[in-house]
């Protein structure tokens, strides 16, 4: 290989041996023959594994700059070598060949191949590299903050250079009390009493919370940021004698669960993995993700619940290892609070959906047969039975998992603590479970009493005529299996309608195309003589159905019954303890879908009750809040008072916010409400709007 050197003269040098990189030396070697014919050993590596290996150089000088280098947010490597005879390198030789020809524990040979051959060094100098943070990093590691997900940094860098990269990307704050849980530390006092120590500070304020419902951003609680070091961590996980890692662990983890972030440096690959390990096996069962870009960082993707590669400069390894690939980290944030939040909805509807429609189809057929003498016979046709879960009702809640968005995407990205709506499972839990799993038993109730105690009456019987053997035989098994069928597929489509919030054109072609498929099929089912059907114990018995009134009655009704609780309870839950996703959802429709563009979130957090006391600690969000308890503007003083709000608008510096503003204010309905909170707080929606711009 040829190299150029500070004179711009061309050296030339050949490559004799490779000591390849791992984690645990941190360090690689090559050894070389210039072009005079001298043996030369280069290493370079981490400064914690270079420095004690040096025996001369500029040992003190070199230290402070790379020091200094790390504070400003840095990647520094040390460069050292030394000079080799031709005994000695036929001894390392002679050394490597024996470690790599061996038969058994190949690897500690020639890690013990390597320590013997990277001996004191002169040390060369050492190399800054500048590693910029990607695009709205930062950002995005601030919006997972705030939806109320742990963040912890597993690196490889130094302390000083790991805690640089923290700041500029928002996961220390500068309000954040830094504990550090390092060698130096340790060195000083022994680990127990500093793992006390350290217990005793973040627990002195919140006794026995945690800060999982805070998340870092909480003003009422003082913030803390743990810092600590791969050493540290194999003391701290290092089993007792009698195999148990004793209560460090678990000290340890308490520690962590009261700081709003962690930072653990010189991590090797397998020690990242361990940290994700213990994460994920502790009381709580959290859901772990692991992102990275480099191969270093495959064994905790792998460990991970959920892992996430990104395609950068360091390879492909990471990505092809995860079970997401992104192109940048900025793409974490939609991928986790806007489709993640989506995904979980959908999933959780499809799941519990599922599961009722199937108890409302199946109980009736259980209660059918106490009036049947348990002989086994079907409440339903085969038809139904077979097309029930394939044709008629799968559509709906197909598209729905598919296209459902409850929120805007644009509001879901503006305010991440959306996330914490859906946090720790809360849509699939039991109590949610038995309360669909009641609704589907008590509309099952409904279909088959409801249809029997109106069967049952003679005039819907005979149909207002006198009664006959024939239409006695027509209103019988048959008749009464369909009455219950044809109520439960339009209640189960329309509850599945009504908690709906996305409509498009397709939502409405698959639900009411479901519907219309159903009576088709039954019509076309109950009103042609199949050739291929040996007997036709449907023929006629739907249109029959449907030419009684008080069938229709009955249909309606029942549909009515089914459907009233779940809409009672809904509203109620909405007016009396809504969430902040239903008190979003309630503003879009009032702002006709332009929430995202025109009010603050934040205003809509607080409950109505609450908006008094949190006026002197919010003025921009309780200025934009509609007071209805003003009186109408006369039309004079609303034109007066519109002209001076636009002569504001218009007096702004900045031409893209004054055009945006003024697009806004121009909706009838938005100007409605900027006129009644003018005159119910003097100029004080002008000044909001100043004020926000």
């Amino acid at each position: 290989m040829e190299i150029l050197n500070r004179e711009d003269e061309i050296e030339r040098f050949e490559l004799l041996e490779v000591l390849n990189f791992d984690s645990v030396r941190r360090r690689m070697s090559v050894i070389v023959r210039s072009g005079t014919g001298e043996l030369y050993l280069f290493c370079k590596g981490a400064d914690s594994s270079i420095f004690p290996r040096v025996i001369s150089g500029k040992v003190e000088q070199v230290r402070a700059r790379v020091e200094h280098n790390a504070v400003e947010g840095l990647r520094t490597l040390c460069v050292a070598y030394k000079l080799l005879t031709f005994e000695e390198y036929q001894d390392i030789c002679q050394l490597l060949e024996t470690a790599k020809l061996a038969l058994q524990e190949r690897d500690k040979k020639l890690a013990e191949a390597y320590d013997a051959i990277e001996r004191d060094f002169i040390l060369l100098g050492a190399t800054a590299v500048e590693d910029r943070l990607q695009d709205k990093a930062a950002d995005t590691i601030e919006s997972l903050h705030k939806a109320g997900m742990k963040v912890w940094v597993l690196t490889g860098d130094k302390m000083e250079t790991a805690a640089a990269t923290c700041y500029a990307s928002k996961l220390f704050r500068r309000s954040t009390q830094i504990l550090e849980l390092t060698t130096k530390r340790t060195e000083e006092q022994n680990l127990h009493d500093v793992l006390f120590d350290l217990s005793r500070t973040v627990l002195r304020q919140h006794g026995s919370l945690t800060r999982d419902t805070f998340s870092g951003l909480s003003n009422e609680f003082q913030d803390y940021g743990l810092i600590i070091d791969g050493a540290t961590l194999t003391a701290v996980m290092k089993p007792d004698q009698d195999g148990s890692t004793g209560n460090y662990k678990e000290i340890f983890l308490e520690i962590c669960r009261n700081c709003s972030a962690v930072l653990c440096c010189r991590m090797a690959p397998l020690q990242k993995a361990q940290i994700v390990k213990l994460i994920k096996f502790s009381k709580e069962h959290p859901i772990t993700l692991a992102i990275g870009d480099g191969a270093n960082d495959v064994s905790m993707i792998l460990e991970a619940h959920v892992g996430i590669g990104i395609m950068g400069k360091e390879g492909r390894q990471a990505a092809r290892n995860s079970d997401y690939a992104i192109p940048k980290f900025k793409h974490l944030k939609k991928m986790l609070l806007v489709h993640g939040h989506y995904y979980y909805i959908r999933i959780a509807e499809l799941v519990q959906y599922f599961f009722y429609k199937n108890v409302c189809f199946i109980f009736p057929q259980f209660l059918y047969q106490f009036f049947c003498g348990f002989s086994q016979q079907p409440l339903y046709d085969t038809a139904y039975l077979t097309l029930y879960n394939i044709s008629f009702t799968s559509l709906p809640i197909l598209l729905y998992s598919l296209i459902e968005q409850h929120i805007n995407m644009d509001i879901l990205k503006r305010d991440p603590s959306l996330y914490r709506d859906i946090a720790k499972n809360s849509l699939l839990r039991w109590r949610i479970f038995i309360y669909w799993t009641f609704l589907g038993v008590f509309d099952a109730v409904v279909f088959f009493f409801g249809a029997y105690f109106l069967f049952d009456n003679t005039t819907f019987t005979s149909n207002g005529q006198l009664m006959t053997t024939n239409t006695q035989m027509m209103f019988g098994n048959w008749t009464f299996g369909t009455l219950v069928f044809t109520v439960l597929v339009f209640t189960v489509t329309l509850k599945l309608a009504l908690d709906t919030h996305y409509w498009t054109w397709i939502n409405h072609f698959v639900i009411w195309g479901s519907l219309l498929f159903y009576v088709v099929f039954s019509l076309l089912w109950g009103g042609i003589i199949w050739p291929f059907l040996n007997y036709q114990r449907m023929y006629y018995v739907f249109m029959q159905m449907l030419s009684s009134g008080p069938a229709w009655l009955c249909i309606i009704l029942l549909i009515t019954v089914s459907l009233l609780p779940d809409v009672v309870k809904k509203v109620m839950c909405r007016a009396l303890w809504p969430t902040t996703t239903e008190r979003i959802q309630n503003a879009d429709k009032l702002y006709q879908g332009h929430l995202s563009e025109f009010t603050p979130l934040s205003s809509l957090h607080a409950s109505h009750h609450k908006a008094a006391d949190a006026h002197h600690l919010n003025p921009r969000s309780h200025a934009l809040q509609p007071a209805p308890a003003s009186p109408p503007p006369s039309r004079k003083g609303s034109r007066a008072l519109e002209q001076q709000v636009l002569h504001t608008l218009n007096t702004l510096t900045r031409t893209a916010h004054r055009q945006r503003w003024s697009e806004q204010f121009q909706h009838p309905t938005r100007k409605r409400q900027v006129i009644r909170l003018s005159r119910s707080e003097g100029l004080l929606a002008t000044a909001a709007i100043c004020h926000l711009l």
